[in-house]
């Protein structure tokens, strides 16, 4: 087989994932805080544009359809370096999911109302 065959399945694949997580980061996130503004829960503009315009799941679907029309054609027409640095772009992405998931578990298990007390985390923005 190809090798951008395998290349373009692995970035596929970790863009879904990528994607999997977002959504759940942010419905925690909007369940938690709702008056957040979704530009600071998240920073990917086509996302959060579709988000305020679509709603939450709509906003996702279509923009993971455009996502994934990007990297698949980026994936079967790109030159290697390109494929390499998305496919390490894409694993910083999840562990920056993996970090931000936990931190706001455990936000959410200190302060279960969504209310930040401003005397520790100063003025934020969306705070109840």
């Amino acid at each position: 087989m190809n090798w951008r065959i395998w290349a373009t399945a692995i970035i596929l694949i970790l863009s879904f994932i990528d994607i999997g997580a977002t959504f759940y980061y942010v419905q925690k996130y909007t369940g938690w805080q709702p008056d957040k503004p979704l530009k600071l829960i998240e920073n990917n503009p086509l996302l959060v544009f579709l988000w305020g315009q679509l709603g939450i799941i709509l906003g996702t679907v279509v923009g993971a359809a455009v996502i994934w029309t990007l990297l698949y054609i980026l994936g079967k027409s790109a030159h290697w370096i390109v494929i390499v640095l998305v496919m390490i772009f894409l694993l910083y992405a999840l562990f920056n999911h993996y970090t931000n998931i936990n931190l706001l578990q455990e936000l959410m298990k200190l302060y279960p109302s969504g209310h930040l007390p401003s005397e520790i985390f100063g003025n934020v923005e969306g705070n109840r």
